[in-house]
């Protein structure tokens, strides 16, 4: 009898096990293209995403996902990244991405972007659905990327920031004499200062660049007596200054989401890492410093009783929940969840993004002197003034020129860097793409820099598309880049000619850098104004000198963005 019923009990876990695996196994999509050998492997693509970052120099996921559709030869593909869940499907068309960012509403923004920050701004809009919810939280922050929020506002302290850091690279350039150094935490402070400025006001009291630039300008003699003794190639390690509490755990936190990316369960992983000492720190330092800030921006407009003379975005919001609570007939709440997350959003979010462009438009620049020399040139007409009595063109003389070579610039480095490689979306309805069914829950990611955006696309029939993408291209609203030059950085494919002479074109081809539509970047307007300055500033001040090879390489980490594994800069300074 026991044998019996053990022998009972043995089969019944064989046939569940049969059951789970069976269960666990990708579930293809009927149509579309997908790695034969991932489907058989309950991980799916995950095995083959290691081995090939392991095996490739600079391989991502977005490597592995470029080469994969190469070779299946499809502008659609799918992949399998998790146990027990549906397929990730991945878009390599920008005219059909362009649809289904911008006029189809069966997709909505999905959870993949929402998952990174889980631990840390729970309560963000990033998270809601577009609808009522959203729209109702999203007026928390429609101030601030007016022009006149960012121009009389933010641009003034992100001026302030970028020149603090432009003195500590003329000092550098000095010591260094041609000697090539690690930018990278130069334009990572840099960045962290103006947006944290930008949040809290030019009397925040923590900073990142003041305490490296005191370190540099302290490094006595000896230290310069070191580096002359070094090679013309060999990186100078400069002196570094402390970096505060607040400003560290903010760094510490922006790290912290780069071991959650790529992780199959992100809920769970955020519920272990929030655990840990260091990030439980850094989180409770972020949590006290934005109410800190809070409270003095209450008290403030407490004493001024009106939205005149607003100070950051932060005061900004204050006001902006005032004005809706008494809208709604209910006492306003600046310290809700909703207002510290959205606050925590736009630090996190406009420092680590601004950083890594600025990260690859400086290699850009560097290794492609013809456009670098183009830029200066246009610079320099344009801020004649500036130029002219030896100084730095102030933020007015900035945001009240138009220089169509720098809009070109800006918008080819953000082409080329791919900072936010992908953007997501979820169909909501059972719906298509390019004739495929694609079942409601289905996420589908379009690639920044794949096909028709950084390399030729794939030859599509009109047939297969969506009516208002077929309609779209049929009516030439589609421009395509030259696939002779797609690759290469080329900021003069966004010049055209116009009325009043050369022009900047922000439609000559594909882009996607901020994604499209409803849901696409807010603080895009942050970003390319923390550009603007901030190439401006450079170009008048320095050549960026090619580094050496050794020292130059276009491999990336997916972090928490599209990062270079360098950012080295060999400066020489052009204004006296």
């Amino acid at each position: 009898m026991v044998s019996i019923t053990l022998t009972c009990v043995g089969v019944a876990v064989v046939f569940a096990l049969t059951f789970l695996y069976s269960r666990a196994l990708p579930k293809p999509l009927p149509g579309i293209p997908y790695n034969r050998e991932s489907a058989r492997r309950i991980l799916g693509d995950v095995p083959g995403i290691k081995n090939h970052m392991a095996q490739k120099e600079g391989g991502t996921f977005i490597t592995y996902i470029l080469e994969t559709m190469k070779t299946l030869d499809a502008p659609l593909i799918q992949v399998f990244i998790r146990p027990f869940s549906r397929p990730l499907l991945i878009l390599g068309d920008f005219p059909e991405a362009h649809d289904m960012l911008v006029k189809r509403k069966e997709f909505d923004r999905s959870h993949t972007l929402g998952d990174l920050v889980l631990g840390l701004a729970p309560d963000h809009h990033i998270h809601l659905p577009t609808g009522t919810a959203w729209k109702a939280q999203r007026r928390l922050v429609q101030d601030l990327m007016t022009p006149s929020f960012l121009h009389n506002v933010a641009g003034p302290s992100i001026h302030q920031h970028v020149t603090t850091m432009v003195e500590m690279w003329v000092a550098k350039s000095e010591m260094a004499d041609g000697r090539p150094w690690a930018a990278g935490d130069d334009i990572n402070h840099m960045a962290l200062d103006a947006v944290t400025a930008f949040a809290f006001g030019e009397g925040f009291k923590h900073n990142a660049t003041r305490p490296a630039l005191d370190a540099v300008l302290h490094a006595g003699p000896a230290f310069i007596e070191n580096v002359k003794r070094t090679s013309q190639n060999e990186p100078v390690i400069f002196p570094v200054g402390q970096v505060d509490d607040a400003l560290q755990a903010t760094l510490d936190l922006t790290e912290t989401v780069g071991r959650v990316q790529g992780n199959p369960v992100p809920s769970l992983t955020w519920a272990y890492v929030t655990r840990t000492p260091k990030v439980k720190r850094a989180i409770r330092i972020k949590e006290d410093y934005i109410m800190e800030e809070l409270r003095a921006g209450v008290a403030r407009q407490e004493k001024t009783k009106s939205g005149q003379n607003l100070e950051s975005a932060v005061e900004q919001m204050i006001f902006r929940e005032t004005l809706l609570a008494e809208k709604d007939g209910r006492s306003p709440n600046p310290f809700s969840r909703a207002v510290i997350d959205e606050t925590f959003g736009f630090v996190f979010a406009g420092h680590e993004t601004t950083s890594t462009t600025i990260y690859w438009a400086v290699k850009y620049l560097a290794d492609n002197p013809d456009a670098q020399a183009k830029l200066r040139d246009a610079l320099r007409t344009s801020h004649t003034a500036a130029v002219s009595e030896n100084r730095n063109p102030t933020i007015q003389e900035i945001t009240n020129t138009s220089t169509a070579y720098l809009d070109a610039t800006m918008e080819e480095a953000l082409r080329c860097a791919g900072t936010a490689p992908v953007v997501d979306r979820v169909a909501t309805v059972d719906t298509e793409l390019l004739g495929h069914r694609v079942p409601k829950g289905t996420v589908v990611t379009c690639l920044v820099t794949g096909p028709s955006m950084m390399t030729p696309g794939f030859e599509i029939k009109n047939s297969r598309r969506s009516l208002s993408s077929k309609a779209a291209i049929e009516d030439g609203r589609h421009r395509s880049w030259d696939a002779a030059d797609i690759s290469a950085f080329k900021p003069d494919r966004w010049l055209v000619a116009g009325a009043k002479g050369v022009e900047f074109d922000p439609s000559a081809g594909p882009q996607l850098a901020f994604g499209l539509g409803t849901r696409g970047c807010y603080g895009k307007r942050l970003v390319y104004l923390e550009m603007r300055i901030f190439l401006t500033l450079v170009m008048l001040n320095f050549e960026l000198l090619a580094c050496p090879p050794e020292l130059s390489s276009y491999s990336s980490s997916l972090i928490t963005t599209n990062e270079p594994k360098q950012c080295f800069v060999r400066l020489r300074k052009t204004r006296q």
